[in-house]
Formats: structure tokens, C-alpha cells, sequence
């Protein structure tokens, strides 16, 4: 156990997926988290993380707060070490995108940093952005071949129809220029499209329901480079523990490999009575991602994709999320 352990930690938008792995991964090694949530006494949305609890050596409690509440984090703060802020809207499509999306990620994230200035006790805060805050559609990587933390979304707008992707870069943007003017140690975890085993039954959210959708027959796996969720989760740990850890970390495979075809025949392989139909490989544009500097700074060894793809459809499967058609 870490000299890290029973540190009480906070991890905001707690149900989330990436939240839900991060803390399961933060009790195993000992902390006390406290999960900020919109509903402390809603026990459907909370079920999977009491289960977890209950089983850890980690402490857990639930505390109501709302990103866009000024001060909502004040007292949640006061005794933590660490903060790690995941909390932001994740869907692509919305009729007001500038009150869904960028709204509550960047007016969101100004108010938790300005709670933690508050806070003397916190030591660092780990944001997880996104590499949507590094590339938009239209935009190419500064070195001409590999996106790297160095590059940031400068194409992204809400009349393009990117407006998730604004507003990772802006909540980014903010968090920065917080940490510069009150003096507070901020690293942030850019990951790529997460997928993964999930924890919860909850059916919302794009990841979930980009593997659902494949595995019910209503939609197909697309050619576009991931991550793992467990993999995210302790680069977030790792930022967290690790003194050296600084600035931002693209969390991603290198590119889109393997094809989205290889990726079904995985699939069928590991599932062989189940119907599945084949990957869409049309969009076979291969960005590639320079994912080296949380492998040396980090330390951080990646899952393997067909690990990835196969553990998320067990799970979804097993939580009774998805139902897939059977072969006759």
C-alpha cells in the first residue's frame, strides 16, 4: 500500500465512467473518497460504488454538488489532499449546445478551481480533459505526423458541430489559467475514446452506447483509435501520486489499430454464438497519437484493444445492458 493511502481524496461526477473506475481503483489502495453526485440518496445510480465500498479497504461517502453552484465545493474540499475533476457532460448531440455542453464544462471547472484555491490542503488537482481538446475535425498535429500534448483544438466550434469538442478545450483552458493565478498544481489526463468494462447498469453515455449499439445489431464498430477506462483511471492515480507528474498526458493507442474489421472478428471470436455484424472500416483516416510521455513519465502500460473491447461487451452483457441476437 502506498504512502499515499487513507488520504482522503474528492472525485467529482462520481456515477460517471471514468469516475466509477477511478474510484474502485482509489479504494483498492486504501483512500478515503469522497464522490460529489447531483443526488446523495438517489441508490440506483449509486448501488455499483456502495457494492464497491463495501468489499475495499477504502472509505467512501457521497456528497451533493452542482458544478455551476458558486462555492458548492468549499466545505467538500477542506480536508482533501488531492482533487480529481471528472466531472463534465459527455454526449455529442444536444438542441443548446452552449447551456448542455460548454456552459457546465467550462463555468464548471472555473468554479471547483476557484474552490480549491480556497482550500489550502489540496496538493494537486488532475483533470480529466480529453483529446478533443487537442483535435477537432479540421485541425493536424503541429509536428505534421503525431498529435502530442503540445497541440490543442483551435477548429472546434458550436455552428461545426463540435461543440463537445469546444468544450473540453475551454474547460482545459480554464483550469489552466486558474492554476496560474492562484498558484495551484494542476495536471491534466487527455484520453482518447474510452471504452472498457463498465461498473454500473446506468444505459447513458456515448461509450456505452457505441458498444451496446454494436452489439444489438444498431450500429457498427467505426476505425477510430481508444483507450481503456482502467488505463485512464490510473493515469489518474499515477498524476495524483507521482511528484515528477506535470503538465498534460495523452492517454490513447498510437493510431487506429487494429482495423475496426479485426476488432468484430475479436469480438465474434470471443463470443461465437452471438450475431455480430462486421466493423466499418470506410473512415479509415488512421490519426495517430503520440502516447509516450505518460508511458515514461507515468509509467503507464497501456491494456491491450481486444482486452479492452471484449471486457466492455462481457460486462455490458452481464449487467444485462445489452442483448445481442443469437445465431439460429
Amino acid at each position: 500500500m502506498s504512502s499515499f493511502s487513507r488520504a482522503t481524496v474528492c472525485v467529482t461526477g462520481g456515477t460517471g465512467f471514468v469516475a466509477s473506475e477511478l474510484i474502485k481503483q482509489l479504494l483498492e489502495k486504501g483512500y478515503a473518497v469522497k464522490a460529489t453526485v447531483r443526488d446523495p440518496q438517489d441508490g440506483a445510480k449509486l448501488q455499483h460504488l456502495k457494492a464497491l465500498a463495501d468489499g475495499l479497504p477504502g472509505s467512501l461517502s457521497f456528497h451533493k454538488a452542482d458544478l455551476l453552484e458558486d462555492g458548492a465545493f468549499n466545505i467538500i474540499l477542506q480536508d482533501c489532499s488531492y482533487l480529481f475533476h471528472t466531472a463534465s457532460p459527455f454526449f455529442i448531440e444536444s438542441n443548446d449546445p452552449q447551456k448542455d455542453l460548454v456552459d457546465p464544462a467550462v463555468k464548471g471547472t472555473e468554479n471547483v478551481m476557484r474552490s480549491v484555491a480556497k482550500a489550502s490542503g489540496v496538493k494537486r488537482i488532475v483533470l480529466t480533459s480529453s483529446v478533443a481538446a487537442m483535435r477537432g475535425g479540421a485541425g493536424a498535429p503541429q509536428n505534421g505526423s503525431m498529435y502530442t500534448e503540445e497541440d490543442w483544438n483551435e477548429t472546434s466550434t458550436i455552428d461545426n458541430g463540435e461543440a463537445y469538442h469546444l468544450s473540453k478545450t475551454l474547460a482545459e483552458k480554464a483550469a489552466w489559467r486558474a492554476a496560474k493565478e492562484s498558484g495551484l498544481d494542476l495536471v491534466t489526463i487527455c484520453p482518447n475514446f474510452v471504452l472498457g468494462p463498465v461498473l454500473s447498469r446506468r444505459t447513458s453515455g456515448t461509450s456505452i452506447g457505441y458498444m451496446k449499439g454494436y452489439l444489438e445489431g444498431s450500429g457498427s464498430l467505426g476505425n477510430s483509435a481508444n483507450c481503456d477506462v482502467r488505463d485512464v483511471a490510473r493515469a489518474h492515480v499515477l498524476a495524483a501520486e507521482l511528484p515528477s507528474a506535470n503538465g498534460r498526458y495523452l492517454i490513447s493507442e498510437p493510431a487506429a489499430i487494429p482495423t475496426a474489421k479485426q476488432a468484430s472478428e475479436w469480438l465474434q471470436a470471443a463470443f461465437p454464438s452471438l450475431q455480430l455484424g462486421a466493423g466499418d472500416d470506410s473512415n479509415d483516416t488512421k490519426p495517430k497519437f503520440d502516447n509516450s510521455k505518460a508511458a515514461k513519465q507515468l509509467g503507464l502500460q497501456l491494456t491491450s484493444h481486444r482486452s479492452t473491447l471484449v471486457d466492455m461487451a462481457a460486462t455490458l452483457m452481464s449487467l444485462g445492458i445489452a442483448t445481442p441476437k443469437i445465431k439460429q
